[in-house]
């Protein structure tokens, strides 16, 4: 009888244990849109301390009263603001921690905050440790009573529990992400939400992936999926479509080129994938009142790469080339010349290259001998997106990206708007100085 009871206590102590190990989680926002876990434990080199020592100015986490055998959350709340949430061990210890280095501490609803370097704030109880920014001094005050919101939650209102964080925790990597594609800069979101259907939101359409820093770049292996079993259908048979990608435009990346996007596609089914995407139906609707690009599109039949030379400006910036099957399209040209939008112009540049100006776009396009379209926004760009650059994209991330289904590079430095902005800022403490973030599609 006795082993029973000393079983039945053990076990319910077991029970009590695992619910407290989750109860920091509860500082994190239940309607939270991204959410990143760290195993610092797991994590070797870069980014396993290193954000953390940042924000604190400290060179050893030790005798913070942070509990770092327990793992660390970045998230993106509902408004977009972004947090990271660590475990408490000893909340005199990280006061004394604090007070260490020159930083006052003032309360705010029973909570403890301090106003960290860098303009970030850290409130903290004796669950959890909240930090978010950066802060502009106007707004100190709002983001502590925000803060302290967050801190005195409950299970009911904490991350844990919510579908968000059961996909995050079933998959086994020391760091990981799962977020809502609109929590992502505007610049990533077109690939992601290729396949979605049209009505589809933003906050619909998720991403689930293994991170990894290697080598100065930000590896991110994942899948797109929606919580909507109508919108994850779609999704599931739109990958279905990409194959393996040869590698024939690789090479035509720069290494300071903002943004790459390669697959290898069928142009036929791929063109309804295109219709419903409103990022890329927005990149190419400049010139789609003059050029039939879904007959273009139509006509590919391999590899295909989409890269952005830079971000921002008022002018078309994209270079486009693929592999096709045919060039049918062509007899169509002098039909186009005809009908172009009023203020517009389409004139050749060469053997089956042709250029259309109008407002504020200029676009070159052509087929090469060999069966390739080649386009940019100058004659130099359109004969650059189908041959290799002086000075390309490194040959680890050329054979990085061969053999893959579909791929995305970032280069990190090319990243511009607020919202790329206040990511890069986190992810440069977190992991030192990134080349390039590469997306893969499992």
């Amino acid at each position: 009888m006795k082993r029973i009871t000393y079983f039945l206590l053990a076990l319910v102590l077991t029970v009590l244990t695992s619910c407290s190990d989750k109860d920091y989680l509860n500082a994190i926002p239940a309607e939270s849109t991204l959410l990143i876990s760290m195993n610092t434990a797991k994590l070797s080199g870069a980014g396993n301390q290193m954000l953390l020592k940042t924000l604190l100015h400290v060179s050893n986490l030790d005798n913070t009263g942070l509990d770092l055998s327990s793992n660390l959350f970045f998230f993106e709340d509902a408004q977009g603001n972004l947090g990271l949430c660590a475990k408490m061990d000893d909340a005199d210890k990280l006061g004394k921690t604090l007070s260490k280095a020159g930083l006052k501490t003032q309360q705010k609803r029973g909570f403890d905050f301090s106003v960290l370097p860098n303009h970030w704030i850290i409130g903290y109880s004796d669950k959890a440790a909240l930090m978010m920014g950066p802060v502009v001094p106007a707004a100190e005050a709002e983001t502590m009573s925000m803060m302290a919101k967050y801190l005195s939650a409950d299970e009911e209102d904490g991350i844990s529990g919510t579908p968000l964080y059961d996909k995050l925790d079933s998959i086994s990597a020391p760091m990981a992400m799962v977020c809502q594609t609109q929590a992502l800069p505007e610049q990533f979101i077109a690939p992601f939400t290729l396949g979605a259907p049209k009505d589809a939101d933003a906050s619909q359409v998720m991403i689930a992936a293994e991170m990894e820093v290697k080598k100065g770049c930000l590896w991110i292996n994942g899948q797109t999926f929606s919580f909507n079993k109508r919108i994850n259908a779609a999704l599931v048979k739109a990958a279905e479509g990409y194959r393996p990608i040869e590698g024939r435009y690789v090479k035509s990346m720069s290494n300071t080129d903002a943004i790459g996007i390669f697959m290898n596609v069928d142009g036929t089914q791929f063109i309804q994938l295109m219709r419903q995407n409103r990022g890329l139906k927005a990149m190419l609707s400049g010139i789609n009142a003059a050029i039939d690009m879904d007959n273009i599109i139509k006509s590919i039949n391999g590899d295909m790469s989409i890269i952005t030379p830079t971000m921002g400006g008022d002018h078309f910036n994209l270079m486009m080339a693929a592999k096709v099957k045919h060039a049918n399209w062509l007899a169509d040209v002098d039909y186009w010349k005809q009908s172009v939008p009023q203020g517009g112009y389409i004139g050749d540049w060469g053997r089956d290259c042709y250029y259309y100006t109008g407002d504020k776009t200029a676009y070159y396009f052509g087929v090469t001998k060999d069966w390739q379209y080649m386009s940019g926004g100058s004659k130099e760009a359109a004969l650059q997106s189908v041959a290799p650059s002086k000075n390309p994209i490194t040959p680890e991330l050329q054979n990085k990206i061969k053999g893959e289904k579909l791929v995305m590079v970032v280069n990190f430095d090319a990243l511009k708007g607020s919202k790329a902005e206040a990511v890069t800022s986190l992810l440069k403490p977190m992991f030192g100085n990134l080349n390039a973030i590469v997306y893969t599609l499992k």
